[in-house]
Formats: C-alpha cells, structure tokens, sequence
C-alpha cells in the first residue's frame, strides 16, 4: 500500500494481515515548496492561478533588523524601500505600485491567518515561509484590505514524529554610516560666505545708485544705510585691516562629531519537536541595536509558542501566540532644523566652528548669537539636540490565535478560528532649556515656552473571529477544493496625552515636574475610536487532469466606516490556468525536459483604509456673543458624505510559468493591468457650507498600474558544488487617468511650498516646480537692463509682440537682477517668470527595479550575496532649501564651491552666483535644482558560512554548528547627494520622494553562530 500526502513523499507499506500501522512521513522539501497558503487554507501550487510570490525562509538574511528588510530585491512586482535607518525602523513596502489617493497603500499583512494592519516585529528566524499575494483574483478572498496586495507570513511549527530540537542563534555586528555627504570645508564655507556678502552689498549698492568696493569695511556698509545681516562680513571670516580672508581656526566634520560605530546584538533559541498527539514549537529572541546616532537605540524582546494537537480522531486545535515588547531610545533625526531635525541641523552646522569647548561641555547655540548681526541661519549644536532632547518609546504588542478544526468526513474540514491582538505604547518627550532655538541661545528665558514635556499612551484591542468549512476531494483525474466562510473583525483605540510646562529646572523630565499654575498642564492628545468588518467568503477550485484548473471567488465585507448605504462591498474574482506540458501530445516529448503553464485572471479588491467616522459629521466646540457675554455652544464640525463607500480595485493578470530540466530553470513572467475607482479622497467643496473639503467618493475618477514583473531561479549546479542564482525585475507604470472633473491637485509639503501635483495624464504626486535651464551671463544681463527699460516704460508689462532681449525673469528689480543668476524656462511663453511657468518636473517611480542573488555551497562552506537596483525614480532634495541657496547663512553642498562668479569663471554652469540677500529671481522655492536622480545599485548582503563536519559535533551533543561573517548594505551606487535615494520624509501617497533630513542607512558587519542540539 502506497501513503500519500501533500508536501511528504510517498512511502509503501507492505499490508499482509497486519490491521495496525504507526507510519512517519518524512517532509519532501520540494513538495513543500509547492504548497500554498492562499487564504485560510493550503493549496497546491499547481492548483494555483493567481499570481503569488513566496520566499522560503532559507532565502531570507537574518542579519536584518526587521524581517521586511530582508524581502528587499528578493520579490518580482514587489517594491521594498528602506526609507530610515533609524534602529529597529521597518521599511515601506508597495505591491505593484500606489492605487489611492488618500487611502493607504501599505499591504495587508496576515501572520499565522491573523490579519493585521501593519508589519510586526518578527522574528526572521521563526518564518517557515513568505506568500505574497500580488494580483486581484488573489488577494479577492482577503477583500476589503487587498487591494495593495497580501503578505502572508508562516512561522515555523513542530512536525510530528521530530524529536525534540533544539536551536541558538547567535550574531553580533557593528553598524557603520554607509556613505557621507559631500559638504564644504571650513576654508571653501569662508570663501563662499565672503562672496555672498560682496554681491549682496554690490546689488543693493547698485540699486540705491550709491558708489561701493568691496574692500568697503562693515563700518562703511553700515553707514550707507545697509543692514550688515545682509552685507556684514564677520571679522572671524575676513580681515578687512589686511584684506585678507582670516584662516580658519576649526574645521570640523560634523558627520565624523555625529555619526559613530554602532553595535547590534540578537540572541534566539527555539524548541522545536512533536509526536502524533501534539507538535510544538517555542522561541524566545532578544535584540539590542544601538544607533549610529548616539544615543538612539532599540531593545527588543520576542517571543513565540505555536501548539498544535490531534485531540480525537475528527478534532484537532492549534494555538498560536506572539509578544514582542521593544525599548526606543529615540534620535529626532527627520525634519526641519528649528523643530530639532539632527540631520538638517548637522549638514548646516558651519564647519568653522568647535563642536566642544575647551572644557568638554557642548559649543551650544554658536550660529544662533550670529542670527541677528550676521544673518547666519540658526540650527543649533546637532550633538546638543541628539543627546539633550530626550525622546523614548515603550511598545509591547500580544496575540493569541486559537483555531478549532473538526474533520467529520476525510475531506470536509469545519473550522472554527478565534484571536485577539493587545498593543500598548507609551510615549515620553522632554525638550530642557539647555538646547536653543530661533534667536535664542540655550538656557535663554524666551525658551520657556519650548520647554516641553509630553506623555502620551495608547491601548489598542483587536479582536478576530473566523468560521470556515473546506472541502477536497480527487475523483480520478478531477479534484475539487471549495471553501466557504465567515468572519468578525473589531479593534478599538484608546489613547490620552498629557502635556506640561512650568518646570523649575532640567533635573526630572517628567510631566510630574510641571509648574503651579493650572495652565502648566493641558490635554494635547486624546482619541477613542473603533471600527468593526463583517465579511462572507467562498472560494471553489477545479481542477482536471492537472491540465486544466479554474478558481472563482467571491467575497463581500461590510465596514462601519462607510455610510450606512454603502457599508457593502462586493469583491468577485475568476482565474484559470492551463498546464500545456501536460498535455499527451507533449508530456512525453517534455519529461524532465520543460513544463509550461499560462495563467489568467481577473479581480476586485477593496480599500477601507481612510481612518474612522469620515461618514458622519462630528461635532465640534466653539462660542458666540449674546450681548456682552461669550456662550459655549456646540456646532457641526465637518460636512459627511452619508453615502460614502468601497475604493474598488480590478485587476488583469495574465502569466506564464515555464521550467526547464525537471526545474532547475523556472521562469515565471507576469502582466498585469489594474485600476482603482470610486476613489476616496477629501475632496475640497464650497465654503458657503460652512467648510473647504468633504470625504466622498470621486465615482468618474480611474487610478492605473500597469506593468510586467520577471522571476527567474536557477539551480546551475547540484552536485558537490552547488550553485543557485535568482534574479527578478519589475516594471510598473503609475497613472492618474482622470480626476473625475476635480482641477489638478497641488500638494504642499514643507515651508509652504507646493511641491506635488496629481494631474491627469501623469503619475500620483508628481514633482512640480520651475525648469532651470543654465545661468545668466554678463551679455544676458545686460540685454535684461534693456528689457528692464521697456517693462517700466509701458507701466511694468511688455507691450504686445514685444521681443525680449535677455532671458525672461520674475522681477525687473534692480538688486533682483545680475549676472550669474538662474535662468528659469518661460513655459507660458508671455515674458515673465510667474506661477504659470510651473510644469511638471519628474516623479519619484522608478522605471524598473529588481534584484540579483546568488548561493554557493561545496562541502561545510556556504556563500551567498544580494544586489538590489532600481532605475530611473528620481526625488525631491529639499535639503536644497538650506544646503544649495549658496546664500553663505549655513553650509552648504560641496558643488556649491564650483558656482558662477563671473563669464571667465563660471564653474559648472548650473550653480547660481553667490548671494546673501533672498533674490525674487533666485528664490523661486522648488525648482529642477531639487529634483535628483533616485537611480541606484546597491549590495544588500554577502555571507560566508561554514558548517563543521558532524563527526566532530556528535561527541560534544551537538547535531549541526555553523558559524559565518556577514554584511549588509556593504554599498550603494548612485548619484543622489543625500544618503539615501530611498528617502520618503512624507507619507501621503500625494507626496512621495521627498528628502527632509532623514536617519541615514548604516552599513552592517556581523559575525554569527547557528547552533542545533
């Protein structure tokens, strides 16, 4: 008698007149991999029609901080960005690009069949396997939440008839800053100010008609009427007495001050075992990251039991729980330097100026006492704020998962799945007076007000019911796999901030501290919300002959956060495949030689993921006058759609999987069209309602994704030398194909510049701004004198048919004018530079990325590497802002010392002359200078192992020991300025690709030990 089951291979059992059998099926690695978990239960990868794409847990590094991480280049149609390298700091991951507006993007992960709303500290070591469902006909059965696609994560469990087994892994690494940024020195910094204060004082000179030098001293510019924060050279830069530039006394690296070796430490051990009655699984993993900014730090401790038990016959039970409580020592490295960004202050911060005193105390608020005379900008000592603003972060998140199956027939499988998920955070902020801000060095009596303390918690409770019944059944050449099902799913948010201030000193960072008066402490954060999903499903998959295979599927969920006529939304999909190699004319001619198979489907998914309530109008507080006297009253806060409903997503695939000599080559190729409609987004209304914006449905609005994603795996060599290589390469075009009648909508990101457009005909959140398109020479300058004359002569416009003689300019101003400014594109045409010449500027979507990876093993030793690339994204620079206006108020970027001084010199003749005062003509905000090529190639991993021989292993106990050296992001290639071309500061899907001084990327060196007894 032959024993079959999926995912072990076939053992014969002799019968004879023996009625009792106590067999042990031993795991077929390669069957394994063919076994799907596609939605609440397995199927056989043969079986399958959709696209998915799944990593073994074998082909994700582990040296990674998060398990995300460790996807990156390793999935076609999947787009993983590492925007922070913050410790412990998750990455954000796209599936086939952005559909929504405003509504999320993020996928829908599922861990064990527990949906969840966000990735989960994981730990790599405990993941069986990694399914990712990429199209709709897929992800349909997860309906409301798998429109940006599914990631389902297995962990490992116990397998009965293993002995118990026992796991340590161990590794350490040192973190280092993976690349620096290319900035002026203390010397060029000096030249650079000098200069912009010369041409300032020469424009201003000349447009008042008054006489100038620049050997003119700062007496004498002062004396002309000139305020020397505009013309003042500081006597620490230049020596007016021998007219010499004074040589600099310091030259410090700021990012050698900031940035330092970090080391990370993770510890794990797992039990793994089970018999016939029970199987189970145990880990335990602890993780102590510091980061390469001093003091930030993560310190996390997993943990995860998973139980399974054959209690009868027909009823079996599984439980499944997970913790993980982290520790955040949190370096405020994002954003603009006056609200404490690290990284913008650092990258400002003058080279020429101490980073210590002579004492060893900080050299606090050096560039803020120069605010005021000097009109030098004002971040303050970046290693002041890093280890002065006291920012931590308490997490602990649990689940417990239980699942009933009764099985009354061999095929029929009833099954009853109950979980609940706890989060608590706490969060902690203090900001003491001993860090300056503005004009106001530290300790100043004006930093009163900033002197902040904040305390916020938050307890969230999801709650999950699921019933399901599964039926299999293989009736000759035909097999049936049907599914139907019904689901409960509520979670709940409590959360309450306290802020204070008052405080007598800087000795307790504690709310606690705050001052006497009762204004010293207020509310600033509250919020008590739920949402509720009630869902029927089913699911049936036919297949005959392993040649033909059809799968339809249907789901529909009903979510309280849409308008009570709209709660429902509908979620069909249909997908076939046909295996031709199977075919008799050709499954003899192809044995061990090729198979091939095509797939086609087509599906709806939906997307709630617009926050709580937007279909009810709240209330909000407020007074009126009665008389003399002001009434407290309550008044509508906001206009609701009533009839708001689903975001729908459908999406074409069409694929084709091929492998070659009995699959050592697959090949498995999809293209796939997909779009959203009934977009949700706060579209703007008209104000005589009382309000500027509603969330409604733009029903005639269509978002497009479409594109083509590539797999290849090969297993070259199998013999003593094996030798694997993968590669994968996704393209995917993103397009707003109407708006519905909606105008263009513009996109303001940071110091209130528009800086995005979502525009029809282009892709969501496109760069918008003005096209640089060379430098003013002295010619142009003086044919735009001669321009001048003409614009004031007919009343400051040009007449009609008017030929402009120099290039066209925002203002005709004399100090706007000169030489060695930019020259922006007239788009419109008319002569003059306004807010029509803005034009679209580029966008933050790749053309294509991918991956490469590579395994080679002989003997103990193993070798494996990682590349990532991704080509033709580009990004907003907006550090530009500070670090390219070559206004001499803070430092800047290294091209800067190669800028236009004159026609003979004009350095690389893009860089505008240098200039302090804030020129109309040269500051035009977000402009073509800030968009950068985003293209990259980078080195994810490399990792040599060597496992010891086991005849040396048995006499100490010990079953396998394998100790390697490993790293990650050991390079990156590319042409971005900032350190990372992955940057995304902003979250709107509105507003993506834009760098605003974040936590660089470290590069990681690890030693490890894996140890199984």
């Amino acid at each position: 008698m032959e024993i079959n089951y999926l995912g072990y291979e076939p053992t014969d059992v002799r019968v004879g007149s023996v009625t009792h059998f106590d067999i042990t099926l031993k795991e077929d690695s390669q069957q394994i991999s063919d076994v799907l978990v596609v939605g609440y239960t397995p199927m056989r990868k043969s079986d399958f029609t959709g696209s998915v794409a799944s990593v073994k847990s074998s082909e994700l590094t582990t040296t990674t901080p998060t398990m995300a991480q460790a996807l990156a280049g390793k999935v076609a149609g999947v787009e993983v960005r590492q925007a922070s390298g913050a410790p412990g700091e998750g990455v954000q991951i796209r599936v086939r690009g952005v559909n929504s507006l405003s509504a999320g993007s993020d996928p829908l992960y599922v861990v064990d069949g527990y949906p969840a709303s966000e990735d989960v500290y994981i730990n790599p070591g405990d993941i069986e396997s990694i399914d990712i469902l990429k199209d709709a006909a897929s992800a349909a059965i997860y309906g409301s939440r798998g429109a940006s696609g599914v990631v389902l994560i297995t962990t490992k469990r116990g397998k009965e008839g293993e002995r118990a087994k026992i796991s340590y892994d161990f590794s350490y690494g040192i973190q280092q800053l993976e690349r620096k940024v290319d900035l002026l020195d203390a010397n060029q910094f000096r030249d650079l100010y000098i200069a912009s204060r010369n041409d300032s004082y020469r424009r201003k000179a000349t447009a008042a008609g008054i006489a100038w030098s620049p050997n003119d001293d700062n007496t004498i510019r002062s004396a002309k009427g000139f305020s020397l924060a505009d013309v003042g050279i500081h006597p620490m830069f230049y020596d007016f007495t021998t007219r010499t530039p004074v040589e600099q006394q310091y030259n410090t690296d700021w990012q050698d001050e900031v940035f330092g070796n970090a080391g990370m430490m993770r510890h794990n051990i797992s039990v793994t075992g089970g018999s016939k009655a029970i199987r189970y699984m145990a880990s335990v993993g602890y993780m102590d990251q510091d980061g390469i900014i001093a003091p930030s730090n993560h310190n996390r401790i997993n943990a995860r039991l998973n139980l399974d038990a054959q209690i009868t016959k027909h009823f079996s039970a599984s439980l499944s729980y997970s913790m993980y409580d982290v520790k955040n020592k949190v370096v405020q490295a994002e954003g603009r330097m006056i609200n404490d960004g690290v990284i913008q202050s650092m990258l400002m911060y003058l080279p020429n100026l101490p980073a210590y005193e002579e004492n060893g105390d900080y050299a606090r608020s050096a560039m803020i006492r120069m605010v005021t005379d000097w009109g030098i900008n004002f971040p303050e000592n970046p290693l002041v704020i890093a280890n002065e603003l006291d920012i931590s972060e308490k997490t602990s998140r649990h689940n417990l998962n239980f699942n009933l199956v009764y099985e009354p027939l061999p095929d029929l499988k009833i099954s009853a799945r109950l979980g609940q998920q706890w989060y608590n955070y706490r969060y902690f902020y203090y900001r003491p007076m001993s860090i300056g801000r503005n004009s106001t060095p530290a300790y100043g009596p004006e930093l009163a007000s900033y002197n902040i303390a904040r305390s916020s918690s938050t307890y969230d409770i999801d709650r999950l019911g699921e019933f399901t019944a599964s039926y299999k059944k293989q009736l000759g050449r035909h097999h049936v796999d049907a599914l139907i099902g019904y689901t409960l799913q509520r979670k709940t948010y409590d959360r309450l901030g306290v802020q204070a201030t008052g405080f007598a000193d800087d000795r307790i960072h504690e709310v606690t501290a705050h001052g006497p008066k009762d204004s010293d402490v207020s509310l600033y954060e509250t919020r008590k919300a739920a949402w509720s999903m009630m869902s029927y499903l089913a699911r049936l998959n036919y297949s005959f002959d392993d040649r033909y295979t059809v799968t339809g599927t249907f789901r529909t969920d009903g979510s309280s956060r849409f308008g009570v006529n709209n709660r429902w939304g509908y979620f069909p999909s249909v997908s076939a495949g046909w295996t031709i190699s199977n075919e008799p004319f050709l499954k003899d001619a192809l044995e061990n030689i090729a198979t091939v198979r095509i797939r086609a489907s087509w599906g709806k998914s939906g997307n709630n993921d617009i926050g709580n309530y937007s279909s009810i109008a709240g209330i909000s507080t407020g007074s009126y006058a009665f008389g003399t006297t002001a009434v407290s009253t309550s008044r509508l806060g906001g206009f609701a759609d009533s009839e708001l409903g689903w975001e729908t997503t459908t999406q074409t695939n069409i694929g084709l999987d091929l492998g070659f000599f009995n699959s050592r080559l697959n090949v498995i190729a999809n293209y796939y069209n997909s779009i959203s409609t009934d977009i949700l987004y706060n579209a703007p209304i008209s104000a005589i309602s009382g309000f500027t914006s509603s969330t409604t449905n733009m029903t005639d609005a269509k978002i497009r994704n479409r594109g083509f994603d590539l797999q290849v795996d090969a297993r070259l060599l199998t013999g003593k030398v094996k030798w694997n290589v993968s590669t994968n390469i996704s393209i995917n075009r993103n397009k707003v194909v109407s708006l519905g009648g909606l105008d263009d909508i513009l996109s303001t990101s940071e110091r209130s510049v528009q800086s995005h457009i979502t525009k029809e005909g282009y892709p969501i959140g496109s760069f918008y701004g003005y096209k640089a398109v060379g430098i003013m020479s002295e010619l142009d300058y003086k044919n735009a004198l001669k321009d001048r004359e003409v614009y004031l002569a007919n009343g400051s416009k040009f007449p009609a048919g008017y030929t402009l003689q120099g290039p066209a300019v925002p203002s005709y101003a004399l100090d706007d004018l000169s030489y060695g400014n930019t020259i922006w594109k007239d788009v419109s045409g008319d002569g003059v530079i306004d807010t029509n010449d803005k034009t679209i500027l580029g966008n933050a979507y790749p053309d294509f990325t991918g991956g490469f990876s590579t395994s080679l093993s002989w003997k103990g030793f193993d070798l494996g590497a990682s590349f990532t690339y991704s080509y033709g994204g580009e990004v907003i620079n907006f550090q530009d802002y500070y670090l390219f206006n070559v206004e001499g108020s803070s430092n800047q970027y290294a091209i800067a010392a190669d800028r236009y001084v004159s026609d003979t010199n004009p350095g690389r003749n893009n860089v505008p002359i240098a200039t302090r005062i804030s020129v109309t003509n040269q500051s035009l905000k977000l402009s073509s200078y800030y968009v950068e090529d985003a293209s990259y190639f980078r080195c994810s991993n490399i990792t040599l192992g060597y496992t010891l021989p086991k005849r040396l292993l048995r006499k100490i106990g010990v079953e396998s020991c394998r100790v390697y050296v490993s790293g990650d992001n050991l390079f990156t290639i590319t042409d971005y300025r900032g350190y990372n071309p992955e940057v995304s500061y902003k979250s709107s899907n509105l507003m993506p690709g834009f760098d605003w001084g974040c936590y660089p990327l470290s590069r990681i060196y690890s030693v490890g030990l894996n140890l199984t007894f």
